[in-house]
Order: C-alpha cells, then sequence, then structure tokens
C-alpha cells in the first residue's frame, strides 16, 4: 500500500511539476513574442527613418542638380541674347554705313 501511495504522490509530484513548466514555457512564449514585436516595430521605425533619410538626401541632390541647369540655362541665353545684340549692332552700323554711302554717292 506504501508503495502505491508513494507512487500516487510521484504522479501527482509529476504533473505538478509537468503544469508549472507548461506555465513557466507560455509566460516565457509571452514574453519571446513580446520582444520579437517590440523589435520588429524598432526595425521598421529604423528602416522609416533610413528610408526617409535616403529619400530627403535625393530630393536634395536632385533639387541641387536642378538648379545647376537652371543656371547654365540662364548663362546660355544670356550668352545668346549678348550674341544676338552684338550681332544686331553689327547689322546696324552696317546698314547705317550702307544708307550713308547711298545718300554721299
Amino acid at each position: 500500500m506504501r508503495l502505491a501511495l508513494d507512487t500516487i504522490d510521484r504522479v501527482l509530484e509529476a504533473e505538478k511539476q509537468a503544469d508549472s513548466a507548461e506555465k513557466d514555457a507560455l509566460v516565457e512564449a509571452d514574453r519571446i513574442v513580446a520582444k520579437a514585436e517590440d523589435d520588429a516595430i524598432g526595425l521598421k521605425n529604423d528602416l522609416s527613418k533610413k528610408a526617409k533619410s535616403e529619400a530627403e538626401s535625393a530630393i536634395s541632390d536632385a533639387r541641387k542638380k536642378a538648379d545647376e541647369l537652371i543656371r547654365k540655362a540662364e548663362e546660355e541665353a544670356e550668352k545668346t541674347v549678348n550674341d544676338l545684340r552684338q550681332e544686331t549692332a553689327s547689322r546696324e552700323e552696317k546698314a547705317v554705313k550702307l544708307i550713308l554711302d547711298e545718300l554721299t554717292a
């Protein structure tokens, strides 16, 4: 009888330990899941910040390039206007000289 009671006590103790181990495992699993969720949120935030920073940098570079292209286009347009003014002045002088030559001839 004593052997049977010892066996029952051991089985009950083993069941208690198994229940305790199961509860501990569930708590640990919840902790692991919570940490993974926190890590995922942190990673998402880090990636978002990095992507935003890279996008801002790309926009800044594009603006600089656009400003440079506009500056070059303005310089080229100004050069063209100056060339046309010089050409106009030269033709005007030739026209005046031709008219004067016709009047004096």
